[in-house]
């Protein structure tokens, strides 16, 4: 009997111990998926991490590298005394002009917007960055006319958050300094929606204008913002194009309804048949303006530093006013009805290398 108590005792035993063993067994199992879960976890967070970091740390070189590598491009050709065929500016140009449909042959320059380009590729230097920043251009006025015959500058400012509307006139044209069209005409204050003025203030401080048009001179513009006064918005606006500081030809634009036209004249005055940008009008005949000889010798000092420039001037009623400097007009896009008339527009624009 006390054998069979002892057995039952045994085996009694020997079934807790083994129920033990194996709740013991899926323990160690389930504490051994649990670890090996929480390790594949931190190996996969990681890896997420380190890949995430990789792609921040390739964005920023990416980024940096860019901008070293502009300024790079922008010191080395700005420091050349002589004029070289740049690659990073002619791959540029080129790939933007295949985008835009339009060929470039480096040997074979023959009208003005073959000339044009090369002269964005060969020679944007930091003069005309200067000449085409709206605010520097005064200082450039001054060194070649002895006086600044630009729009009188009001306010300047580093952004739109600095700007206070209620210090400015009724009327004024406020302005980016560094690209074109970057412009908001103000007839009436009371009018003007200033929110969306300095919005598009803003947008336009923040954009690279030369890059987006790879028209290098203006990348290497400070942007700011300026306001002029105003001096009217249909003004008689003439149009110099002007060849290493000798003024060839003029264009003017007339508008009619919808319909626009550009007469062009030599520097008589004379009315010269090109058919460029759009056609001349068949009957106007544009009058000559009345500081016609003021103006031709204000272009030749304006123009002297330059193989090519045209030179924005606006007639007022008892003084001429300078618009701009414009060394890429239409970003060389400047198409002319017949192929001889574009010819003849770049004939005397100087491409040789020196």
């Amino acid at each position: 009997m006390r054998k069979q108590i002892q057995k039952i005792e045994e085996d009694e035993y020997l079934k807790n111990n083994e129920e033990e063993n194996q709740l013991y067994k899926s323990n160690n199992l389930l504490s051994s998926i649990k670890t090996s879960t929480f390790i594949i976890f931190i190996i996969i967070l990681l890896i997420s991490l380190t890949l995430n970091i990789i792609v921040v740390i390739y964005a920023v070189r990416n980024n940096l590298f860019n901008l070293i590598n502009k300024k790079q491009k922008a010191k080395y050709y700005w420091q050349e005394e002589k004029f070289k065929i740049d690659d990073y500016f002619y791959k540029i140009r080129v790939e933007y002009l295949n985008q835009q449909g339009s060929n470039y042959d480096e040997y074979n320059l023959i009208t003005f917007q073959d000339k044009i380009n090369w002269l964005i590729i060969h020679d944007s230097t930091p003069l005309k960055a200067r000449c085409s920043d709206k605010i520097l251009v005064h200082e450039y006025s001054v060194e070649k006319l002895g006086k600044d015959i630009c729009n009188k500058i009001l306010k300047i400012y580093n952004n739109a958050e600095e700007i206070n509307f209620n210090e400015l006139p009724n009327q004024f044209a406020i302005k980016a300094n560094h690209g074109n069209s970057y412009n908001i005409i103000v007839n009436n204050k009371a009018n003007l929606n200033q929110k969306a003025a300095k919005d598009a203030l803003n947008r336009w401080l923040h954009s690279d204008y030369g890059d987006y048009r790879k028209e290098f001179h203006y990348s290497f513009i400070k942007p700011k913002i300026l306001v002029e006064e105003f001096i009217g918005d249909k003004l008689k606006n003439y149009k110099f194009l002007c060849y290493s500081g000798i003024p060839k030809y003029i264009y003017v634009s007339i508008s009619e309804g919808d319909q626009k036209y550009r007469n062009f004249y030599d520097m008589d005055w004379n009315f010269i048949n090109f058919h460029c940008l759009s056609e001349p009008h068949p009957t106007i005949k544009y009058p000559k303006p009345k500081f016609f000889d003021e103006m031709k010798e204000y272009v030749k000092k304006l123009s002297a530093d330059f193989r090519f420039v045209r030179v924005d001037l606006y007639e007022l009623e008892n003084e001429v006013r300078l618009g701009e400097l414009t060394f890429t007009p239409m970003n060389s896009f400047f198409f002319c009805k017949n192929k001889q008339d574009e010819i003849e527009l770049g004939r005397d624009i100087n491409t040789k290398l020196e």
